[in-house]
């Protein structure tokens, strides 16, 4: 590197302000207030559900956000919460929207109390929850949220029952990773999310004091600086880390791949039976003898194809979702290793600006000879170039070696700086990819049971269908043909 570039780097390290972030919400009071929290216009129920360093090019524009640590992994404390009552609202400034009521039970000492007065919150605010995390524990690995679902809203069919009850669902799974997190479920956006009354100006005050993120053209410049960057020396624990989550994701996808083609089945399935029910009832109409038990059957074939589809149904919303959410957790660790790469990338980019530093600094010192000993012909003929203009070579390269012994401490505090961030961020990412492992871990549990219940509940009921028509296919009198008597004698006349 030439003396000119390092000139035009700024090497002023941005220092914490220590300012004290004064909390709107505590306002010395502990009385309710006597008005609801919340007045809609025109609520109507929906069906229940069921459940400035980044100039210098060296350096990410994320480390900056990157100034302090969470404290090490501890133990999540009891935290239950639980999403219900979604209803429709209409408002002429926002339009229509619908908004979840959310109940919280919680030991979590953020909190004002043990069971805060349920609130409502619409999907948008969930999103700011998700962002201010985002923002505020970029070493965590931040639950998703599901989909915009872009598709329902072109149709119209975002306040369907059953898009609001998947909806609700996802919602609902969102909030229980946040309570099973240690970090996440004391942080004030959380409280202020769970418990605020006047929830829209306590997060304009909360979103003032969490850092902003990365401006788009900086997060361009990450991309394209890193795009053909690699670590130069990664760690094998990251690495089995991605090789991990790279399979489980390649498991899940083929698991997603099998449940469609049995799916199509089932599907398959259950119309032949609601045929098959329609055929007997055609039957029926024929035998008149025993029109009354082949209609009885028809209907328990039909009843039998009916509960078909509602394991279908049940399958899909407990199941097959979930499987899709395992699948965007995933995601979401797996951006949280390439954060912590990327730390690792910006010590390893300024430790090699270092050494180009120290050895700009052993060339300008001793201009006579290289580092393997050969000349340093460049510097030779600048110095032949400068003693002829009558420059004072000695005044010169004691001015130079001046500049670069401060932009030497400079990059050694700042290596050290840029160290002590990976080593924090890497131990976080462990303690994090531990605690994704328990969440996997009881999710796949909860979600293959889920399917195992909905399987046994559909061949119970299916017993039950069918031992009901036994009783009255053997109470049929194969003797008696007065049926078939009376239509013979009808045909002869």
């Amino acid at each position: 590197m030439t003396e000119s570039q390092y000139e035009q780097i700024e090497w002023d390290v941005p220092k914490s302000s220590g300012e004290v972030v004064n909390e709107p919400w505590h306002v010395g009071t502990t009385e309710e207030p006597t008005s609801p929290p919340f007045e809609y216009e025109r609520a109507t129920n929906v069906p229940s559900v069921s459940s400035n360093l980044s100039t210098s090019p060296m350096y990410s524009a994320s480390m900056a956000q990157y100034d302090a640590m969470p404290p090490p992994t501890e133990h999540a404390k009891p935290m239950v919460l639980r999403i219900s009552d979604p209803q429709k609202h209409s408002d002429g400034t926002q339009g229509a929207y619908v908004s979840y009521l959310i109940t919280t039970t919680t030991s979590v000492d953020t909190f004002s109390s043990t069971n805060p007065r349920p609130v409502r919150r619409r999907f948008q605010d969930f999103v700011w929850l998700y962002t201010a995390l985002s923002l505020d524990y970029p070493a965590c690995i931040i639950p998703p949220l599901p989909d915009k679902h872009r598709l329902e809203y072109i149709k119209g069919d975002r306040f369907s029952a059953e898009f609001i009850e998947r909806r609700s669902l996802r919602l609902q799974w969102f909030l229980d990773r946040i309570a099973r997190h240690p970090l996440l479920q004391k942080s004030q956006c959380t409280r202020i999310f769970l418990e605020s009354m006047d929830f829209k100006n306590d997060k304009r005050t909360q979103s003032r004091h969490v850092q902003p993120s990365n401006t788009v053209l900086e997060s361009l410049s990450d991309s394209l600086l890193n795009a053909f960057t690699k670590l130069k020396k990664p760690e094998d624990r990251f690495v089995q880390m991605k090789d991990n989550i790279d399979k489980l994701e390649d498991n899940l996808n083929t698991v997603l791949r099998l449940y469609s083609r049995i799916g199509k089945r089932q599907q398959d399935l259950q119309l032949d039976y609601a045929g098959f029910g329609q055929s007997v009832q055609g039957l029926s109409a024929m035998e008149s003898n025993i029109h009354q038990p082949l209609h009885q059957f028809a209907e328990t074939a039909k009843a039998y194809a009916k509960a078909m589809k509602t394991m279908s149904d049940q399958e899909e919303m407990m199941y097959l979702n979930h499987v899709h959410e395992l699948l965007a957790y995933c995601r979401s660790a797996m951006a949280v290793l390439r954060q912590r790469d990327q730390k690792q990338m910006d010590f390893e980019e300024l430790s090699t600006y270092l050494q180009q530093a120290v050895q700009d600094k052993e060339r300008i010192k001793y201009p006579e000879r290289g580092l393997d000993g050969s000349m340093h012909l460049t510097e030779l003929l600048m110095d032949k170039l400068n003693q002829v203009r009558g420059v004072d070579l000695e005044q010169a390269r004691r001015e130079k070696l001046v500049r670069l012994e401060m932009k030497i401490k400079e990059l050694q505090d700042e290596v050290a700086r840029t160290n002590d961030i990976s080593h924090d961020f890497s131990e976080q990412v462990m303690d994090e990819y531990t605690l994704f492992q328990q969440t996997k871990t009881n999710e796949i549990k909860a979600t293959f049971s889920s399917y195992a219940d909905c399987h046994i509940q559909f061949y119970e009921k299916g017993i039950s269908i069918w031992e009901n028509i036994l009783p009255v296919l053997e109470a049929i009198d194969v003797n008696d043909t007065t049926g078939d008597t009376r239509t013979n004698v009808h045909e002869e006349d």
